[in-house]
């Protein structure tokens, strides 16, 4: 039932998608299929989460749904007697099954594949169950965007603007169709890229080069995920769509598009600084080369009425009021400082050669079968720790810890091929397609490929630089990887690859993207081998294991058995809990939604326990306390802690406390 009830959002979400679409498609210059079903996806989806971020900062939570309907009845009405228009895309995609018929036969299967997990399994990343999800639960609670605790600053501190579109489905207190934004942002980009490459190469590449980056497993893993990675990548790929799109016609409906999808970029994640401040440069230098800076600043101060009317949306999709928040909160518009020394290279040029060095060995990613293979040929020769011997032998002693996260300087570079979300690179077509073709259009390419070349490598440039090296940080280079879609086409095209080349290069990536559905850490449909999965997550196909869905605590189960259960129960009579420390708390809070959540951070992180006498004034007005991570420690009189529960496994955390105040104590 509760799978069904998912439709709901789902078809709404379609509906103001398609409306976008239409109305792309209906413009004096019609946008092309690609370009218009791209467009109108994000549009959708950045409609969605403004109208979401409306109703959380007016603290009106409860008038969303008037919002959503007045949107969708202006859609509809908008678009009245031009819905026809839709069928453009199923004539679109019949003309191109008659051309590709075996290759978009496996390509559809794959998608209705990834669809499906992303609408049926439940969340299962570490980050999402942190803090992704429960943020918004907790934003629900408290009918706002501004939290009056955290336990990790994530919680408060990062942009809302792909997580607050969860509510779509939480409101409903529904863990289904949460991955289904990632999933879409997949279709963007692999759209995306086509309608990129299409009026530059011939269909044959322009499909080759979007399939190619499609199928890049590190995306594949992401595409049913809750992360927001994949969404900021594809929002960067719709912000060159725009952009190339008025060069081509210079219509105010596109530059519009182009400054609010950049704000919303900025809402998704905060590191889409980073393209906004390269590309925009590098796309102005472009429009003064075709002399078209003129026509920029005229269809600004002619249609300012326009520009002006969508100030408003645009501050609010900036997240100008959260960096004011974060400003005015912890003195720096990121968040807390210590969460951002802990996080960030520290160690200047050093730290991020290193971290260049790092990544560069991490991104020679040729998949464990070709390892396997390479064994069997050699006789246990492994490309794996051969890579694994040269950094060890040259660079581990020149870079040390240089550039590694705070949290995470123990941690040696460990190369590993694994297929799994977290951990995974982009495969064999980034290093023997992507490379090279970002190279070529360095020194060869014109105009936007150059540009996208000379992008991509500012952006690996300045994520080794800022960011804090730690094994779970090649997700941060999918927005480079998405971006290079054109180079692929022009590198193609211009090398004049005959027919059975192309063919080779999709047929490899249809390879990739067939594995990638199969065998995937966190969501098997065949078990890995046990010498590649970690604990027992991966060894049962996820279908089984979770009762064809209907576990919703699978994942939970896995990671810590019984835990959650146990939490519930020891919760039977709380009214207001706070909990201390973070782990995975998604599940404790949407299975108890009438328990009121407080979450309190305490100084010393460093301490054995939780020192609580910073926060015993918060504490008299709770009845319980869950601490994660480490035990709780009274320092107070006036509140005495009662075990409840405790974990019966190492350190016997988490635990379960009652709390007993002075009024408290008497009567017990």
């Amino acid at each position: 039932m509760d799978a069904m009830m998912a439709l709901l959002p789902t078809a709404e979400v379609l509906i103001v998608c398609l409306g976008f679409f239409v109305w792309l498609r209906r413009q004096p210059a019609p946008y092309p299929v690609a370009s218009a079903l791209a467009l109108g996806i994000t549009s959708g989806l950045m409609l969605l989460s403004l109208l979401l971020q409306i109703g959380f900062l007016a603290k009106r939570p409860e008038l969303i749904p008037l919002l959503e309907v007045v949107s969708l009845g202006g859609i509809v009405w908008l678009n009245w007697g031009k819905w026809q228009t839709v069928d453009d895309i199923r004539q679109w995609i019949i003309a191109a099954w008659d051309e590709y018929p075996r290759l978009l036969t496996v390509l559809t299967v794959a998608l209705f594949y990834l669809w499906l997990q992303a609408m049926l399994l439940p969340p299962s990343s570490w980050d999402a169950l942190v803090y992704h999800l429960p943020r918004v639960l907790l934003w629900q609670q408290n009918s706002s965007l501004f939290l009056p605790g955290f336990t990790t600053a994530p919680q408060v501190a990062f942009p809302v603007g792909s997580d607050i579109l969860f509510h779509l489905f939480l409101r409903f207190r529904l863990d289904y169709g949460l991955g289904l934004f990632s999933w879409l942002s997949y279709v963007v980009i692999l759209l995306g890229t086509y309608a990129l490459a299409r009026p530059r190469v011939s269909r044959t590449v322009a499909l080759t080069s979007a399939i190619a980056i499609t199928c890049l497993p590190e995306i594949v893993y992401q595409s049913t995920g809750t992360k927001n990675d994949i969404i900021v990548a594809a929002i960067a790929l719709t912000c060159v769509v725009w952009a190339d799109r008025w060069l081509q016609v210079a219509s105010i409906e596109s530059l519009v598009g182009l400054g609010l999808t950049l704000c919303f970029g900025v809402a998704a994640k905060t590191s889409f600084v980073l393209f906004a401040a390269f590309f925009l440069p590098l796309w102005l230098s472009l429009v003064v080369q075709r002399g078209r800076l003129s026509i920029l600043v005229r269809s600004i101060v002619n249609e300012w009425r326009i520009v002006a009317l969508c100030l408003v949306p645009g501050i609010i999709l900036s997240q100008s009021w959260l960096f004011v928040y974060n400003y005015r909160q912890f003195g720096n518009w990121l968040g807390p400082e210590d969460f951002i020394v802990r996080n960030q290279n520290n160690e200047g040029l050093l730290g991020g050669t290193a971290n260049l060095v790092r990544y560069s060995f991490q991104s020679i990613h040729l998949l464990q079968p070709i390892n396997w293979l390479w064994q069997s040929l050699t006789g246990g020769g492994s490309i794996i720790v051969a890579l694994q011997y040269v950094y060890d032998s040259v660079f581990a002693p020149l870079f040390g810890n240089a550039g590694q996260a705070e949290f995470i300087k123990w941690q040696p570079l460990e190369i590993e091929w694994q297929p799994q979300e977290d951990t995974s690179w982009f495969g064999p077509v980034s290093v023997f397609l992507v490379f090279p073709a970002v190279g070529w259009c360095l020194v060869k390419g014109r105009q936007m490929s150059r540009i996208l070349a000379i992008l991509t490598i500012c952006l690996a440039l300045a994520i080794s630089y800022k960011v804090g090296w730690s094994p779970w940080k090649s997700r941060f280079f999918t927005l480079a990887f998405v971006c290079t879609g054109l180079c692929i086409a022009t590198f193609l095209q211009q090398s004049r690859l005959k027919e059975i080349g192309l063919s080779g290069w999709r047929w490899l990536s249809m390879a990739i993207l067939v594995y990638a559905c199969l065998y995937n850490y966190a969501k098997p449909m065949i078990p890995l081998p046990k010498s590649q999965s970690y604990e027992n997550i991966s060894r049962e196909n996820i279908w089984l294991r979770s009762r064809w869905t209907r576990n919703r605590q699978v994942y939970d189960q896995l990671y810590h058995g019984t835990q959650t259960d146990s939490i519930h129960q020891a919760l039977a009579t709380a009214k207001r809990v706070a909990i201390i420390g973070y782990d995975h708390y998604f599940s404790i809070l949407l299975q108890n939604p009438d328990i009121e959540f407080v979450l309190l951070q305490t100084e010393d992180r460093y301490a054995e326990a939780h020192p609580l006498v910073e926060a015993a004034e918060q504490l008299t007005a709770v009845d319980h306390i869950i601490c994660f991570q480490k035990p709780c420690v009274s320092a107070t009189e006036a509140i005495a802690l009662d075990l409840v529960w405790e974990s019966p496994w190492e350190e016997n955390v988490p635990q379960v406390y009652r709390v007993l105040t002075n009024n408290r104590i008497s009567s017990h």
